[in-house]
């Protein structure tokens, strides 16, 4: 949905841990006027009230009406008219756009400066979306003390930390997960980071690095609005990588004036020392707007003996990265005519890591190990253009140009030998989209409405990867794969039920279906349906339902993987088959990517019911059932090449007795040719089967479980206001690497989702005070690497954080914040894991953290 509007909407639905504007029904043409009797109290929980009793869409942004108290609004009244009363001499207006009403500061001058943004789960203006949303404000995010995106990844129950985040340290397995760059991508249920398709304001970023994740962490808080979250399939109305969810980072239009702020911290424990600077600062003008945020973050890393449970790796080991990185956002918006206005969104990003990794527990890293030394340098530029034709249609043309460069250097250190690679990868994107939006005809319970696009997306990846040692140089990989895609989508909002002609036990029951159709050169073109349904049979309850279909196209790196041919001998076979293979017997192993990779494919549903009692205003809980089936997932059909001759799992992998010619051929297709580690001499006559482990659409995941969601907030009789929010997720998730063989869990064990995590925060704020509580559980895990087994235990922490504004109106303390934050109070330590390797991380850090007790000070200034 997209709204209309100079400020920006800080809470567009009730969803928000940190609620701000109330979601209801559209608003009809002719309304009747409703008994109120709200008494005098918080603006922002009036009008939270008007908009639940009477079943109008109210939106307005949190920084608007902070701080502001409304008179009793008692009487007959339309909503409109009660909005207008209760904001009677705060400065605001309301107007009336797509339906809703629309709360914010009064412009400048009389003209209206108008932008638009997109709310996600529809492109429908004023429908709302059958899909339960997650939303965070940015002021939500900082009364809890989370400094930045990689902090506000992990309190998201639905997000897995595993996969590329830097909180994954090196040294051991950790699920095959790594930390290329110390970035953070978001990964909902577990799915993979290529499987959640991260938007800023709506659009496409350029990938991260190789597993085609977007790196969230460039994003400074200050620049934000709000995040949304939609942990439901989305590739209908979104495209390509929308299978676990979708995550919208929705900046800040515009601002007024500067703010500044600094900020120190370290772990009590050692390490981990951090400094971060910022500032924000615009201006707001009749007609439009700017907003520039600028983001300076230093971090120091976490050795292996700053921390009692790591103490028996080499202290050069490194647990947790260090990194500098310097981010900025531009945005602005410029009214062109009354009909036309012109946005653009910029973002840039630089940021050196320093990661040392040693592989031994009894030597350094500059004698047995590894020191890398990332750096990524990104930006993205949208430009977009708005129109408004009239009859409440608009339309939108923008574009998207932007770049993510990772160049990893790494000194690698065996026996005092120095090798030194050089990683490279780069990633482009070129975006063109065209959408048009409005009412196609009006039915008694509103206007049924239509939202049209299309496109053309081009992206690529070029990789340059090389190594050098004892002088010689040489290049394992440099190629540029690339992809382009056409696309065109449709979505259809239909009320039948509205406020005007509600009936007993059918007070809302509104339709919703959408379709996209994308076209990928040379890989494949897929249809993505997606159906909606939103029910209220009574004005406080709400059920909603949605089907669809999602889609992910095989990444650049999953198809540009180069060939390999192995040549092994018998004994690196175990066990043997029946018969054993003949002495001096060989087998061809395959390896590498996959140019027949076709989209993998998913089907989800999702069931949820919404409460908001009017006889308890201010509370919301939304429980939510979802199911998603994944299916021609890329991986390899052959996952210990070692026991391929006997595994049954493996059978449909396993040539027998290839001929000379069709070994010739498949050699041939290897970029380096034979690898011959068999110790003896390659002659085709010996060589007993053909193991094919290239990637293949062969792997099954199937991901369902239970989401909860509960908010209050209230005024309290002595003053102040509370507000209270916990979330919860509940997952089971298994996954079938070949057909018609037994699945594997893929969640409660050791390097995997938890079966469940869950989130609860408290908020309270009188005067010059704030303080805030909160809670993060993740779940135990079940340790199944070795024949007994073992339970790792849950990880919850505790944070707290406070506040003080002074009240002073001049001088240097005015508009003044002091902040003092205490993250993980309690020093919550990883369970320690069993290890086959000395040198191996000794806990799970893809679900707990080794940071531990952190404490930071900082001091924010408007000026």
């Amino acid at each position: 949905m997209t709204i209309s509007k100079k400020a920006l909407c800080a809470a567009l639905l009730a969803a928000s841990a940190f609620p701000a504007g109330m979601v209801t029904q559209p608003a009809q043409a002719q309304e009747a006027p409703i008994a109120f009797a709200v008494p005098a109290q918080d603006l922002a929980a009036t009008l939270r009230v008007l908009a639940r009793q009477g079943g109008r869409e109210i939106l307005f942004a949190d920084d608007d009406v902070r701080g502001m108290r409304s008179p009793a609004v008692r009487g007959n009244f339309t909503v409109e008219q009660a909005v207008r009363l209760a904001i009677a001499g705060s400065g605001l207006v309301v107007e009336v756009e797509a339906g809703a009403l629309v709360v914010r500061a009064r412009p400048a001058a009389t003209a209206e400066a108008t932008t638009t943004i997109t709310v996600t789960g529809t492109r429908i203006r004023g429908a709302g979306s059958p899909s339960p949303l997650i939303v965070m404000t940015r002021r939500g995010i900082e009364e809890q003390g989370l400094p930045d995106m990689a902090n506000v990844a992990r309190i998201i129950p639905q997000n897995f930390t595993g996969g590329q985040n830097p909180g994954v340290a090196g040294g051991g397995d950790q699920g095959g997960y790594n930390n290329l760059n110390n970035s953070t991508t978001l990964n909902l249920r577990g799915l993979g980071s290529d499987a959640t398709l991260t938007l800023i304001n709506g659009h496409r970023l350029p990938y991260d690095a190789v597993n085609q994740g977007v790196d969230i962490s460039t994003i400074p808080i200050a620049a934000l609005d709000r995040i949304e979250v939609i942990a439901d399939g989305a590739s209908a109305l979104y495209g390509s990588d929308a299978v676990g969810g979708v995550a919208n980072i929705i900046l800040r239009r515009d601002f007024d004036g500067l703010s500044t702020s600094a900020r120190v911290g370290t772990s009590t424990q050692g390490g981990n020392a951090q400094q971060q600077y910022w500032g924000v600062g615009g201006q707001r003008w009749a007609d439009g707007g700017f907003m520039v945020a600028i983001d300076y973050n230093r971090a120091t890393p976490i050795y292996a003996d700053d921390r009692s449970y790591s103490r028996r790796l080499h202290p050069t080991q490194m647990i947790a990265t260090g990194s500098r990185q310097v981010s900025g956002v531009l945005t602005g918006h410029q009214d062109l005519a009354s009909w036309a206005s012109f946005e653009v969104d910029a973002q840039f990003a630089d940021r050196r890591s320093r990661k040392g990794n040693a592989f031994s527990a009894t030597a350094p890293v500059t004698i047995f190990g590894q020191l890398s030394l990332p750096v990524v340098r990104s930006y993205a530029v949208t430009p977009s253009l708005h129109l408004r034709p009239g009859g409440g249609w608009e339309a939108t043309f923008e574009m998207t140009s932007g770049e993510s460069n990772t160049v990893s250097t790494a000194r690698r250190y065996v026996g005092g030998v120095v090798q030194v690679g050089r990683s490279a990868y780069d990633n482009r994107l070129t975006n063109f989209e065209a959408s048009a939006e409005g009412p196609l005809v009006r039915l008694p319970g509103g206007d049924v409405r239509l939202a049209l696009g299309g496109g053309y997306r081009r992206f690529r990846l070029d990789f340059n990867i090389r190594s050098t040692s004892g002088g010689v140089t040489r290049v394992t990989r440099d190629a540029s794969e690339r992809r382009e895609s056409a696309f065109g989508y449709g979505e259809l909002s239909v009320p039948l039920v509205g406020a005007a002609n509600a009936v007993p036990l059918i007070d809302a029951l509104r339709l919703s279906a959408a379709v996209r159709y994308e076209r990928y050169s040379g890989i494949d073109e897929v249809a993505t349906p997606k159906l909606g349904l939103i029910y209220a049979p009574h004005p406080d309850l709400v059920f909603k339902y949605s089907w669809g279909r999602s889609f992910k196209i095989p990444t650049l790196n999953q198809v540009n993987q180069p060939r390999e041919a192995i040549l092994l001998s018998q004994d690196q076979f175990s066990p043997q088959p029946a018969p054993p293979l003949p002495v001096g017997s060989t087998v061809l192993l395959l390896g590498g990517g996959n140019p027949d990779l076709r989209a993998e494919r998913a089907t989800s549903s999702t069931l949820s019911i919404q409460f908001e009692p009017r006889f308890l205003a201010g509370l919301r809980v939304e429980l939510s059932y979802f199911d998603i089936d994944y299916r021609g997932r890329i991986a390899s059909g052959v996952s210990d090449f070692s026991t391929a001759l006997t595994n049954p799992v493996a059978a449909d992998f396993v040539l027998y007795g290839p001929s000379a010619s069709l070994q010739q051929a498949l050699i041939a297709d290897a970029p380096l040719g034979l690898q011959n580690q068999s110790g003896q001499a390659y002659d085709a006559a010996q060589v007993f089967a053909i193991v094919d482990s290239s990637l293949r659409n062969t792997a099954r995941e199937q991901a369902r479980g239970v989401d909860l969601a509960v908010d209050y907030s209230t005024e309290l009789r002595g003053g102040g206001q509370l507000q209270l929010a916990a979330s919860a997720s509940y997952l089971e998730g298994k996954r079938q690497p070949v057909a018609n063989q037994p699945y594997e869990g893929r969640a409660g064990l050791i390097f995997t989702p938890p079966n469940f995590r869950a989130h609860g925060s408290a908020n309270w704020q009188r005067g010059s005070l704030q303080l805030s509580a909160a809670i993060n559980y993740v779940g135990s895990t079940l340790d199944n690497r070795f024949p007994d087994t073992e339970t790792i235990g849950a990880f919850t922490t505790l944070d707290l954080s406070g506040a003080f504004r002074p009240a002073i109106d001049r001088g240097p303390l005015a508009n003044l914040e002091l902040r003092l934050n205490l993250q993980n109070l309690l020093d919550e330590e990883p369970d320690p894991i069993r290890n086959s390797a000395a040198s191996a991380i000794p806990f799970d850090s893809t679900n707990q953290s080794p940071v531990g007790r952190f404490v930071s000070v900082s001091v924010t200034k408007q000026w």
